[in-house]
């Protein structure tokens, strides 16, 4: 059998030359298709260089593509109002796909080129103000609606956009504005009748809102005016500090049971003050006409004493009750007066013996046993 040599291999003419067989197959296993020696591969990375792949030109850096960088160059080639133009229609065309970001980009490239047409320049703003709208960049539509108007104060799509963006922000008179404008170039055009309804509803609810709050207002100034006359006719003495010096809600203040009525009870928060424990209560309202005992009797209850009075020193009506006299002693210090227990807060008030700061009231309980010690340490505190 001859044989042919191919460098130091010998291989059998009859092997080479001649076409697998099944016997071929039964003696040496299944046929295998031929390895290819090298293989073209391309990665997503690589796909990304190629034009047909790429989303942006922009993408790639500049100086490293030749290919993408002539492909640059095509489209700043020719007239300004040509490159112009051509920006402007890619722009329509992303317009066209929602793509609205896109499209102004390519409106603000066609822009720069600075052309001197104004029906291109004023079909740019007026198209970028339309992206701008569906973006709810209510500020920048309006702005290029300026600029495509003062190319063109008949452009009817400008003045349209305005009066959209223009409703959007509540700018009911300029709204109005571009509407009337528009009807006076089309007196048919539904789309300006369409938005005049909306301006019209929009209106009607704006001033029911501002009704709302000048009623609002007005009933504000009636209660804070009642209060007033409330307070002055019991002879209260208020003092208002630059912030409250408790975190308290806002309805913890002075208030009156009928708002408006001068002659209702009122109704104080009081802060308890324990002061040779360091510890508080708040009593959110109290009447005029109750007294500071009536409460100290639940909150000092012998069987719901605080956890922080471990020896039950507290217990009421163990206590003594004082208030800081707004009137000061010869030495020109405020002085201590004690209040009893079945005194109403509305002669504590009228006696002129503490006053409201900040709206609230504020006193002081102590053992009983202990009361000596607290006035000396409180007249040390408080040195002529």
């Amino acid at each position: 059998m001859a044989t042919t040599l191919n460098d130091d291999t010998a291989t059998s003419t009859s092997t080479m030359d001649s076409a697998p067989t099944i016997c071929d197959a039964l003696q040496y296993g299944p046929l295998r298709p031929p390895v290819q020696s090298q293989k073209n591969e391309f990665t997503a990375q690589d796909l990304s260089q190629l034009p047909l792949f790429m989303s942006s030109l922009d993408d790639v850096p500049e100086g490293t593509n030749d290919a993408i960088e002539a492909l640059k160059a095509l489209a700043y080639e020719g007239e300004p109002h040509e490159i112009a133009e051509n920006f402007r229609q890619q722009g329509n065309e992303s317009y066209r796909s929602k793509y609205w970001r896109d499209a102004i980009e390519f409106y603000t490239k066609a822009l720069a080129i600075g052309c001197n047409v104004d029906e291109i320049n004023g079909a740019c703003y007026s198209n970028r103000a339309a992206c701008n709208l569906e973006l709810r960049n209510y500020r920048k539509t309006n702005l290029d609606c300026a600029e495509a108007l003062r190319l063109n104060p008949r452009n009817i799509k400008a003045l349209y956009r305005s009066a959209r963006a223009c409703l959007a922000l509540d700018k009911i008179s300029e709204a109005e504005d571009c509407v009337q404008r528009g009807l006076a170039i089309d007196k048919s055009n539904s789309s300006f009748k369409a938005i005049d309804e909306k301006i019209s509803s929009r209106k009607s609810v704006l001033a029911r809102l501002q009704q709302t709050s000048q009623e609002r207002e007005r009933l504000s100034k009636m209660k804070e005016a009642a209060l007033k006359r409330a307070l002055e006719a019991r002879h209260v003495i208020q003092r208002i500090t630059s912030a409250r010096h408790l975190d308290l809600s806002e309805d913890a203040t002075v208030q009156l049971q009928d708002p408006l009525d001068p002659q209702s009870d009122l109704c104080f928060p009081v802060v308890v003050l324990y002061p040779l424990h360091l510890q508080s209560d708040f009593i959110k309202s109290l009447s005029e006409n109750e007294t500071i005992g009536s409460q100290l009797e639940g909150i000092l209850s012998p069987s719901n004493l605080p956890e922080w009075d471990k020896e039950s020193e507290y217990a009421y009506p163990g206590v003594d009750v004082l208030v800081e006299k707004k009137k000061y002693d010869m030495h020109g210090r405020p002085s201590l007066s004690k209040i009893g227990p079945k005194t109403s807060l509305r002669k504590v008030l009228t006696e002129g013996k503490l006053e409201l700061i900040d709206g609230i009231l504020t006193v002081l309980v102590v053992p009983k046993p202990r009361l000596a010690e607290f006035v000396k340490s409180w007249k040390e505190d408080n040195p002529n």
